[in-house]
């Protein structure tokens, strides 16, 4: 509108033509207003411009942001529909439910009544045995007490056995090395049932049907003396063994018998004057022929059965006083 009021200002000039100095300075004056006027005209244009560009993206974005309510809108109510179609098929299923527990639980009921009317039965039933428990946990108790004693006595017998083993080792040992020069004479020294055995042919000690130690034997029973009366825990017993041909002597020895006595006990006393040997540590014992190696009967297996055997047995006291008060 403005424009428009300039416009016919400026034609108006050109048709009145010439004009006073007060008019131009008037008209003068209200063109420069009109200038003004136009410049705060455009400068709202220009506003009324960029709000017009806001306010379009406002539009716009408010549009998709409808769209997208609208598209939230119709797939709520999608899953409105289901979930309701779901709610009635759980009411239903829960209804079935009611049913079914409800014809259960008179059927529970009955049984329980049933297990009521016998349960005192049960509570006697389980006292007696809870008390018959309780004794059998007292008997496995002093059967536990009792075992643990007898696997004390047990481990201190094995270790007595053990200590005596070790003893009977070192005393095997100790009677080699003593008679270790005869020991392809005829003597042979070894272990068995805790026991340590020296084994002498009798060629090596008598000769054929006496009983009388030769010089080469006194000397084997000298050397085992040596050891014997250091070991003064060691019992020593002496047995004679002849074969089985019977014995053609006379005088008092009548048979083999008498020969294997005598030639213990012949060994017996040489020990005694070898050595500084207590005599209650030694026995002689006759074994004829009763108790022979070799049952073959031939020339080699008689030879080896006409022995002298010197058992040496630890002192077992500790290990029978032990078992003894077990």
């Amino acid at each position: 509108m403005k424009k428009t009021v300039l416009f016919l200002f400026c034609t108006c000039f050109l048709l009145t033509g010439c004009v006073t100095k007060q008019k131009y300075n008037e008209l003068q004056s209200q063109y420069k207003k009109c200038q003004e006027e136009l410049t705060y005209a455009n400068s709202e244009n220009l506003d009324y411009a960029n709000a017009k560009k806001q306010l379009t993206a406002q539009l716009e974005s408010l549009t998709a942001e409808a769209d997208q309510l609208k598209k939230d809108t119709l797939s709520l109510a999608r899953k409105l529909r289901q979930s309701e179609r779901d709610l009635a098929k759980a009411t239903k299923d829960y209804d079935d439910l009611l049913k079914d527990f409800g014809e259960l639980n008179v059927s529970n009921q009955n049984k329980m009544n049933d297990l009521l009317k016998n349960i005192d039965k049960i509570k006697d039933e389980l006292n007696a045995k809870e008390k018959l428990l309780n004794a059998q946990q007292d008997s496995l108790v002093a059967a536990r007490a009792t075992l643990e004693a007898r696997e004390a006595r047990i481990q201190e017998m094995q270790a007595i056995l053990n200590q005596k083993d070790a003893e009977v080792k070192a005393l095997k040992d100790k009677v080699s090395a003593a008679l270790k020069g005869f020991e392809g004479s005829g003597l042979n020294v070894h272990e068995k049932d805790g026991k340590v055995y020296v084994s002498m042919d009798d060629k090596l000690l008598f000769a054929s049907g006496s009983w009388t130690i030769n010089e080469q034997g006194l000397n084997a029973i000298r050397n085992l003396a040596s050891v014997l009366e250091n070991e003064k825990e060691i019992s020593v017993l002496i047995e004679g063994h002849t074969d089985n041909v019977p014995y053609r002597g006379n005088g008092q020895v009548k048979d083999n018998w008498d020969l294997s006595v005598m030639r213990a006990t012949s060994v017996v006393r040489a020990l005694l004057k070898s050595g500084n040997i207590e005599p209650v540590r030694l026995s002689a014992s006759g074994r004829s022929e009763y108790l022979p190696i070799d049952t073959t009967d031939n020339a080699e297996a008689r030879a080896k059965n006409r022995r002298t055997e010197i058992i040496l047995t630890p002192n077992l006291d500790q290990l029978f006083q032990l078992i003894q008060n077990n």
